[in-house]
């Protein structure tokens, strides 16, 4: 039996011909014959077989790995190109991991090529799924970044926005990424009085999700209204506004997002 190979980064020449990768090309998942998973043997004729990937995991007799993969290296073969954004919210909750992971350690990859500190270029450590400067040991581990997102409810209506980011149509929870020495529940009321002059109290945790955009950590919470009216900048916020639970706008996050989660629970508990 082939052995998967010791270090979490290898190179294309070193995984077994069993092993798989799905292949990242930016904000894109490269499809081979529409699926996400390209073989091994067949990329190690066709690629720069000293091209660094990067193990999703290792599982039984098919190991897993992600690839930083430019379009324009695939020179004379067939594939497809899918937005990461519409795969994850058509797959499966298993490829949802993956493709998840993917997006991240391709992203930290081709983000983190030299070293901080002296400038060196970095190279795969040997044991860890770290990179590590030869000259200094500087190590670098992939990066996650901390959110909270929340949905602050007044009795039978929650706050929900349109930011600038995103689709400007749809209206959703308010986020934030945490600042240095902040709990989850401070950023929370900071980025809900900075962007609505909101007040909350009685934050409560749900749940968390992994968000590959590029590396967010994101942490759901509800919360009540304290106090305050509503008054946006119209800048990061363009709008924001209370919105009964019978009486929701059409555009809302997908349901396999945080957000759209967390709405999906406030809605069910009115039914109790």
């Amino acid at each position: 039996m082939t052995l998967v190979p010791r270090s979490p980064i290898p190179v294309l020449r070193e995984l077994p011909d069993h092993a798989q990768l799905v292949l990242v090309d930016g904000a894109d998942v490269l499809l081979h014959n529409e699926q996400i998973y390209w073989p091994a043997a067949f990329l190690k004729q066709q690629l720069d077989p000293g091209s660094m990937a990067v193990s999703i995991e290792a599982a039984c007799d098919a190991a897993v790995y992600a690839l930083p993969c430019p379009a324009d290296s695939l020179v004379g073969m067939r594939f497809s190109r899918c937005p990461a954004r519409q795969l994850l919210q058509s797959s499966l909750p298993g490829v949802f991991d993956q493709v998840g992971k993917a997006l991240q350690l391709t992203h930290w990859l081709i983000s983190h090529r030299y070293c901080g500190f002296c400038g060196q270029p970095l190279l795969a450590h040997p044991a860890e799924r770290a990179l590590q400067c030869p000259q200094c040991q500087h190590r670098v581990f992939p990066r996650i970044s901390p959110c909270v997102i929340v949905l602050v409810r007044r009795d039978r209506h929650i706050l929900l926005a349109r930011h600038a980011g995103r689709g400007s149509a749809t209206f959703s929870c308010l986020a934030g990424f945490m600042e240095v020495g902040e709990t989850p529940e401070q950023t929370i009321c900071r980025e809900v009085k900075e962007e609505t002059a909101i007040e909350v109290n009685n934050i409560r945790y749900v749940r968390s999700q992994s968000w590959p955009f590029p590396s967010q950590l994101m942490l759901g919470f509800h919360a009540d209204h304290a106090g305050g009216e509503i008054r946006v900048d119209g800048d990061e916020i363009l709008e924001a506004r209370w919105f009964e639970a019978d009486s929701l706008p059409a555009a809302l996050p997908p349901p396999f997002s945080v957000a759209g989660q967390l709405i999906a629970l406030f809605l069910q508990s009115l039914k109790v």
